[in-house]
């Protein structure tokens, strides 16, 4: 058996302390380079999220430019539409049109109604080579700059259809710059360099910082500094309409700059961001995650600890019952010796198994000691198929559960044995199972009387024969089986005839010979999984699985000439005989008491015109014939001489 030894314990938490130690030390280790490779790829990710976020900030405020656009584009189609059946060329028309949108069109500095020849009839100027005057006149929407800039506003123009939608002249707008700025100014204080509206030449619309700091032109600002992207590309990207983006370098710092175009027009929305704003935002969301990881490290070292302190307490108290539970193993092992149970113990270390008393001769073995292979080995000499069940037994020391129980049938003393296995594990300090305690008790003589309880519950106690209730169990069973291709199940209800005279004339003495007789005929008659069963008194059921229509009758017809008995007592004779009613099926979907309300119809059919004999129905036959009629059947009758 496996003894603890104090000294070899207090070693082994030594060597496992320092292993926890250079453990622990090496996870330190590991955490702070991954935290300082963290904290530098967050650095990364968050200067590319910063930019991302400019460009996503810029396209929102393209979208917001667009919106304002659109909504004043909305105002004059809604003017053009209401002087579309009006006369372009009269002052009458003009009046009435502000009259009426006066509170709508306040937004611009001036409308103006220029007819489809070009001629403006406020002003007397003509416009028919005004690039917003064509466009309109094409059916679009025209944007412009008012002059030679953007200084005296922005000029928008729609078309002024008739009801034919055939166009007739232009209104225009003039619109002043500060009407599309979109910038607030908690924008304008959260450290951008510029923020700006231009047009695809590069002038300013919305300026933030005012021309003396970046110029009349933007792109004439860039010319001379240091860019990622060259000028020519810029303008290309401008021209095309497409979102760009690149870096500046000059002797006043580094900068960003994002640009979305504005859907529907030729404008572009700029942010110009200092990269020091970027590396800022990154450096404030790093320290964030140090601090947020430094706590989770805390947390951790405080989690582990709490475990480790209760897990010293389980290991207090696992050690307090493994002790109590090795002075149980030595009262048991003293108690063993004078127990008719045969008591072991099993090292699961080493696989050896150890018998504490003499009982273990009654399992055939002859050694105290031995390995679990060894014992394999032997048990197999004596009976194969307890292997695996053995094997299994040795198997759940790795389970979870203390106790354990298990029946073993082996052939052992010449008989067939049946042993009750019990077992119990023992655990070390790490918690683990090191050994087991079991023992073996004989059940034979309780398994057999258990066996003998239920054969006398299946059986008629007088005849042998099935009783009823085991013999409609067992016919149910046999009734969803396949059957073989031709093969039918055949049920026959017997009945014996002048079985009442004989107990009236002979006694009842003789009554119960005769069952048991006749029991014994249709046992030898049938093969072995046939079933004979007692229904009661003088009446019985024999069951033909699985065989031919002409086998099952040829059988049959022996048998009940068989049943044809002489009884003599001194000068009295009587002779009995059995009546049989007989069905053939070979459906599934059929039980023990259709068969039996059948064959009761073709008993009666045989007790009424000749006794003796016996009446078969065709079930399988009728139910092809798709109910052809209400009884396929015929009469067999044989009378024994």
């Amino acid at each position: 058996m496996k003894r603890f030894d104090d000294k070899n314990g207090t070693d082994d938490k030594k060597k496992r302390k320092r292993i926890l130690f250079m453990a622990g030390m090496i996870a330190v280790i590991i955490i702070t380079a991954a935290l300082f490779y963290f904290n530098s790829f967050v650095m990364k990710t968050e200067n590319s999220r910063a930019r991302d976020s400019l460009l996503e900030w810029t396209e929102q405020n393209a979208a917001l430019v667009g919106s304002r656009i659109d909504m004043y584009y909305d105002l004059l189609e809604c003017a053009a539409d209401y002087i579309s059946d009006m006369p372009l060329d009269e002052v009458q028309t003009e009046e009435m049109l502000r009259e009426k949108f006066h509170r709508h069109t306040e937004k611009f500095d001036s409308l103006k109604i220029i007819s489809e020849d070009g001629r403006c009839v406020q002003d007397g100027q003509a416009y028919s080579l005004k690039e917003y005057f064509l466009m309109a006149m094409l059916g679009n929407r025209g944007l412009a700059e008012n002059g030679y800039s953007y200084a005296d506003g922005v000029i928008l123009s729609v078309p002024v259809k008739n009801e034919a939608q055939q166009i007739k002249g232009v209104l225009c707008g003039t619109l002043p710059c500060s009407s599309l700025d979109v910038y607030g100014q908690a924008d304008r204080r959260k450290g951008y360099a510029g923020l700006f509206v231009i047009d695809n030449h590069g002038k300013y619309i919305v300026s933030d910082g005012g021309n003396d700091t970046f110029g009349n032109d933007f792109l004439t600002w860039l010319e001379g500094r240091e860019l990622s992207l060259p000028i020519s590309d810029i303008k290309s990207q401008m021209d095309s309409g497409f979102r760009y983006y690149f870096a500046i370098s000059d002797e006043d710092g580094d900068y960003m700059v994002t640009a979305e175009p504005v859907d529907g027009t030729k404008l572009f929305a700029v942010t110009m961001a200092d990269n020091r704003y970027i590396h800022q935002a990154g450096l404030r969301y790093r320290i964030w995650v140090f601090v947020i990881t430094l706590v989770i490290i805390l947390s951790l070292i405080v989690v582990i600890g709490v475990y480790l302190y209760f897990r010293r307490e389980d290991r207090i108290a696992i050690r307090n019952l493994n002790r109590q539970l090795m002075l149980n193993e030595e009262t048991y092992r003293i108690t063993a010796r004078e127990s008719d149970l045969c008591v072991f113990t099993y090292d699961v270390e080493t696989e050896q198994i150890q018998f504490l008393n003499d009982k273990y001769q009654n399992l055939g073995l002859d050694q105290s000691e031995l390995s679990v292979p060894v014992l394999l080995r032997k048990i197999r000499e004596i009976n194969p198929e307890t292997c695996s069940v053995i094997r299994d037994i040795f198997a759940r020391a790795d389970s979870a559960e203390a106790l354990h129980s298990q029946k073993v049938k082996v052939w052992a003393g010449g008989r067939m044995r049946y042993l009750q296995v019990k077992t119990t594990n023992l655990y070390d300090e790490s918690g683990k199972v090191s050994r087991m305690v079991g023992s073996i008790e004989d059940v034979t003589d309780m398994e057999n009387d258990m066996l003998k309880l239920q054969k006398e519950a299946r059986t008629d106690l007088l005849t042998g024969a099935m009783n009823r209730a085991a013999g409609t169990s067992a016919i149910n069973r046999m009734l969803v089986q396949e059957l073989h291709p031709g093969c039918v199940n055949t049920f026959a209800i017997v009945d014996l005839d002048n079985f009442k005279t004989l107990n009236d004339v002979m006694g009842h003495m003789w009554g119960d010979r005769a069952l048991c007789e006749v029991v014994l005929i249709m046992k030898k008659h049938c093969r072995a999984q046939d079933i004979v069963c007692r229904l009661g008194g003088d009446e019985f059921v024999v069951f033909l699985p699985d065989m031919t229509r002409e086998a099952a009758e040829e059988s049959l017809r022996v048998l009940s000439a068989k049943l044809h008995i002489d009884y003599v007592k001194e000068n009295l004779e009587v002779m009995i005989s059995a009546s049989m009613g007989i069905v053939f099926s070979d459906g599934r979907d059929i039980t023990f008491q259709d068969l039996y309300e059948e064959a009761d119809g073709c008993l009666y059919q045989v007790k009424r015109t000749f006794k003796g004999s016996y009446h078969i129905s065709d079930r399988a036959d009728r139910v092809k014939a798709d109910q052809g009629s209400s009884c396929k059947k015929y009469a067999m009758k044989y009378r024994h001489k």
